[in-house]
């Protein structure tokens, strides 16, 4: 089976659905609400199920040739040739960029659905979902591209995609009539802008040195010249492949940190929860938030190098483990900082940043495959959690709506707070079976996918020596035990107890198309660790491995050892590259102490902090006063909102009211261009048109010719005699002529 000729296809149906939709989906919801929402809705819809289709088509394609990588031309892009620099726009297909496909566009497609019964009734439903097909098109831009300047057009698409889905309700203003959307995807946008600084300058650095930014050509030179021992020229300085491939992967972090959220850029993940919720599910849980962890995966040549050269950024730290020690970080400070939170969607932000963390430690450690088994599964649960919180946003929107009077919590009524919620179950069956699954499977309890992916990543940094994967793994089980506590304190806040408002009384569960998705996505949650099942006994994997097996287990490691070139460089005794290595069987240690911690934590919260309290909406949280709660204070936030948010919003507004306006409106326009326009205009109007055009060449020539007409008067005296002698006069003129002449 040969399907690589439709690959194609996977970017072109997005943009027809941007197109079409952009174009005519309006026009249809104007002349009929019920059939344009039909139409705009399952359009979109089916685009991202066809992008699908065409997705799994290709991972047909590569099982059926033995797994090999296509680069699928499309056209010449960018062309130098006195430079010799020639970057055409061609796709990628291996068995890395496919899985992120099948992730993109698999998810997108349930996310789609569900979205067409949770934006029902908005005003700009139609914009919503071009919006949506949008991001489809860059995302999969972004894991598609053959080149780093591809993968940087994606990479950008999607950061505009997020600033206008998270600002989708720009106009909606909070309590303090502060225009609360717009703020939060202006926040997105200027954090994302110093990630991109980073990923520039990594670009820089790999054209300089190796004169292409192509995945194979960088990877082919990089390998040959770090085998040679070879230095490079750097801008005037000598310098070993392993000091400018440091250099090239911590800007690498930085331009991942601000993308996938981690320490210090995560905090405008939190905020982007302003979008409506589908946006939440699709953009900052499961899919562009792990564009960053794709970077580092892709570029696992580059950081295994700088493993293996030991150069180190400073105080002995190279550049993989800065990597790791961020991720860790971040697992463990956002899970901390989860705690704190009240609103539902809030928690699953700090959850997503905290999980992100778990696979950038992941490939910082050298585990990319469990880095993406973990983001394959967390794309399963987090945006099945995502939904539910929408499911339930939308069930207490029903509930308040439903109220007849205005004494059940008035102006202070906030579906999103938890505070308000309580009791669920009973009124949501559907909505609570779920998201009991997903908050399972997120807390790492056997066997749902979570605790697979999760203890592959444990079991990494407990098995290898070395003081980062022994601080990693403890950062990450502590990271961990929150995981587990903050989930368990949720499903307390919103599903049991009483309910603690009448909205919570009265909720709604939701619609069909709209539950559908959930229930797929539950099941995935289940059967997701099936994906790269580890073996139960070295016996096993010894026999297995022997004969290769293609079976159940590590199904996802030996589909993707094919496009991470790092496994055959680090194989033979004159190997290149020396990986740290991810075991293949179950680590029973490390994996009853993860489950018995989490099963203690979800424990603690639910059978202990939070079984009857609170009670009511203004009853304190029960962790209140712990130094926990000092997590609210959230000094990171803090900074970037007063700092870069603030700072861009002076600058902004000096250069919209100053330069923009004062300088370029009403100097440069008014002063400099329309009067001197206008000035311009009136002296050709008033001296040169009216005085030399009308005054000379027309009126001129006509006082001429009337001063001619005057003089030539005196000759036509009407005597025979005086024309008679003009007529002699005339012959005698003519005769000298011709008699000189000859």
């Amino acid at each position: 089976m040969n399907a690589f000729g439709l690959a194609p296809l996977i970017i072109f149906l997005p943009a027809l659905g941007v197109v079409l939709n952009g174009f005519f989906g309006g026009d249809f919801l104007k002349y009929d609400r019920k059939i344009g929402e039909r139409w705009s809705g399952w359009f979109a819809s089916a685009i991202a199920l066809a992008s699908f289709a065409v997705a799994v088509l290709l991972a047909m394609s590569l099982s059926a040739n033995g797994h090999e990588a296509q680069t699928i031309f499309l056209l010449d892009w960018i062309s130098i040739p006195s430079a010799g620099f020639e970057v055409p726009w061609a796709m990628r297909v291996d068995t890395l960029s496919v899985t992120m496909m099948l992730v993109v566009s698999g998810v997108g497609s349930l996310i789609h659905i569900y979205a067409i019964g949770y934006m029902h009734g908005d005003r700009d439903f139609t914009r919503f979902f071009t919006y949506l097909n949008l991001f489809l098109f860059f995302m999969l831009i972004l894991v598609s591209g053959s080149s780093y300047l591809a993968l940087f057009v994606g990479w950008e698409g999607v950061g505009l995609c997020s600033y206008l889905l998270i600002g989708f309700w720009f106009d909606r203003l909070d309590e303090e009539g502060r225009a609360a959307n717009a703020t939060a995807a202006r926040k997105a946008f200027v954090v994302n802008r110093i990630g991109d600084f980073g990923m520039i300058l990594a670009m820089i650095l790999l054209f300089w040195t190796f004169g292409s930014l192509g995945f194979e050509q960088v990877f082919t030179s990089a390998e040959e010249l770090f085998a040679a021992g070879h230095m490079v020229d750097i801008f005037g300085a000598q310098l070993s492949v392993g000091t400018v491939l440091t250099a090239v992967t911590a800007l690498f972090l930085l331009g991942a940190a601000g993308k996938s959220a981690q320490i210090p850029l995560y905090v405008w993940l939190p905020d982007a929860m302003a979008g409506p919720t589908p946006v939440s599910a699709l953009i900052h849980a499961a899919t562009m938030v792990t564009a960053g962890i794709y970077l580092i995966a892709r570029s696992n040549v580059l950081f295994e190098i700088v493993r293996a050269s030991e150069e180190a950024l400073f105080a002995g730290l190279t550049a993989p483990d800065l990597v790791a020690y961020a991720g860790a970080a971040t697992a463990l400070l956002a899970g901390l900082i989860a705690f704190t939170q009240f609103d539902i969607k809030k928690v699953l932000a700090y959850s997503t940043i905290s999980q992100l963390g778990f696979m950038i430690a992941a490939v910082g450690m050298g585990a990319y495959v469990a880095g993406m088994f973990h983001l394959v599964t967390h794309a399963f649960f987090k945006a099945l959690l995502f939904l539910s919180a929408g499911s339930v946003i939308h069930g207490m929107e029903h509930g308040h709506h439903h109220l007849h009077h205005d004494d059940h919590g008035g102006d202070d009524f906030d579906p999103q707070d938890m505070r308000f919620m309580g009791n669920l179950r009973q009124r949501m069956p559907w909505t609570f079976a779920v998201y009991l699954i997903g908050s399972l499977a997120l807390a790492g309890v056997a066997p749902l996918a979570g605790f697979w992916s999760k203890d592959e990543i444990l079991a990494h940094a407990a098995t290898n020596e070395g003081t980062a994967f022994t601080i990693v793994y403890w950062l990450l089980t502590l990271a961990a035990i929150c995981t587990a506590f903050y989930m368990g304190r949720q499903l307390m806040m919103v599903f049991f107890g009483k309910a603690r408002h009448e909205a919570a009384e009265h909720a709604e569960e939701s619609s069909p198309v709209m539950v559908a998705p959930l229930v797929i996505l539950a099941a995935l949650s289940v059967l997701g660790g099936l994906l790269n099942l580890p073996y139960f006994s070295q016996g096993a994997a010894e026999a297995a491995e022997a004969a290769h097996d293609y079976g159940v287990n590590l199904a996802l490691e030996h589909w993707l050892e094919y496009s991470i070139a790092s496994f055959e460089l680090s194989e033979g005794p004159e190997a290149l590259l020396h990986m740290p290595h991810t075991p293949i069987t179950v680590q029973w240690d490390v994996a009853i102490i993860s489950t018995v911690l989490a099963l203690a934590a979800l424990g603690l919260a639910m059978l202990v902090v939070y079984r009857r309290r609170p009670q009511t909406v203004d009853e304190p949280d029960p962790l209140a006063g712990t130094p926990i709660w000092w997590f609210r204070v959230l000094p990171l936030n803090t900074f970037y909102y007063s700092v870069l948010v603030a700072g861009f919003n002076r600058s902004a507004a000096w250069l919209g009211h100053r330069l923009d306006w004062d300088f370029w409106h009403d100097f440069v326009h008014d002063r400099v261009i329309r009067d001197s326009f206008v000035g311009g205009s009136r002296w050709l109007m008033d001296r040169f048109d009216r005085g030399v055009i009308d005054g000379f060449l027309v009126e001129g020539s006509g006082r001429a010719a009337a001063w001619l007409g005057q003089q030539l008067r005196g000759v036509q005296t009407g005597y025979v005699r005086n024309y008679a002698l003009a007529v002699f006069l005339g012959v005698i003129a003519l005769l000298a002529f011709f008699v000189l002449a000859g």
